[in-house]
Order: structure tokens, then sequence, then C-alpha cells
């Protein structure tokens, strides 16, 4: 999806900015993951009628496809991050920077990917590590009767989405770069 540009305020990225390799390759590997999790959506629906259907028609319930339910809404919502910063569809507050010029909302953004958010993931990512080798190591599973085993699967989701947001944020300093470069 790309951005129509009306005038110079409504978007930093558009289809003339330039677009490095080293981003269109990023920027690849993170869609090709996240398309895999956008699937899981349909999955995640599928398995929300089956409760559904399992508990309010049939009067029963299944704990590992409740517990299903929220790991596969954890994995496509995690990895959604990158996505949404890859595709410039990201949550912002524009209210000072809507006035503001092409380049210095350019230089605005590389600060914003190299100061707040690459150090966040990259703690977010080292810090998981460990918490997902103790998961490892006792074997940890669900608390509840009938949950789902191997608690480690859904917590490697932390490293790998920070490790695509950490991909995402770097792919679009390049273009931020590229886009400072060929408005000189």
């Amino acid at each position: 999806m790309s951005i129509l540009i009306e005038d110079e305020h409504d978007a930093i990225v558009d289809d003339a900015a330039p677009n490095p390799l080293f981003s269109r390759i990023l920027d690849g590997v993170v869609t090709f993951i996240a398309i895999f999790a956008h699937a899981t959506w349909i999955v995640l629906i599928g398995i929300i009628l089956a409760n559904v259907v399992l508990r309010y028609v049939l009067g029963g319930s299944n704990v590992a496809l409740e517990e299903l339910q929220w790991h596969l809404y954890a994995f496509a919502f995690m990895v959604g991050l990158s996505y949404t910063l890859v595709h410039d569809q990201h949550v912002r507050v524009d209210v000072i920077a809507e006035k503001w010029n092409k380049r210095r909302r350019a230089r605005i953004e590389i600060a914003a990917m190299l100061i707040l958010v690459i150090p966040f993931a990259a703690i977010i990512f080292a810090d998981s590590l460990s918490f997902i080798e103790f998961s490892m190591r006792l074997n940890e599973k669900s608390r509840s009767p009938g949950g789902l085993p191997s608690r480690w699967i859904i917590k490697s989701v932390i490293p790998l989405a920070m490790g695509l947001l950490i991909l995402a944020a770097l792919a679009r300093t390049a273009r931020m770069i590229a886009l400072l470069r060929a408005t000189r």
C-alpha cells in the first residue's frame, strides 16, 4: 500500500521517495513473515467460532483451544507491529510535525528510529532470551488442566517480533536517509 501525496506535508514517504536496496530487502523479510502472521487471523476466527459453538451449542469447553486463541492473537499482533512500520501505517501524533517540511520530518523520523525504537526493541529482545530459556529449562506448560504444553513457543514470539521491529526500523531509517540525500 502506498500513500498518495497531495502536498509535501501529508506524508514522509511516498511512491516517489527513494527506496534503497537495503531497505527493500529488509522490508521484504518483514512483509514475508507478516503475511504468514496475517493468515493466523483467519485461523483465529475459526478457533473463536469453534469455541463459541463448543461452549454455547454443545455446552462444553476446551482449554487448549482457548489458550491457542490467545497465542495466535499475540503472534499476529506482535508481528504486525513491524509490518505497520514498514508500510507507514503506524500510529503517530503529527500535531506539530504536520507543519514541517519533508526534510525536517525525515530527520525526526531517523532520530526516533535510532534513539527510541531500535534501543527499545533491542532491550526487549535481549531480555526476552533469558525469559524463554528459563521457560524451556522448566518445561513450562499451562497451569490449567488441559492447557497447552511448551509455553516457551509463545514466549519466543517476543524476540521474533522485536527482531522484526529492529529490521523495520533500520529499513525506515535507510529510506529517510535516502530521502534526505535526494532532496538536498
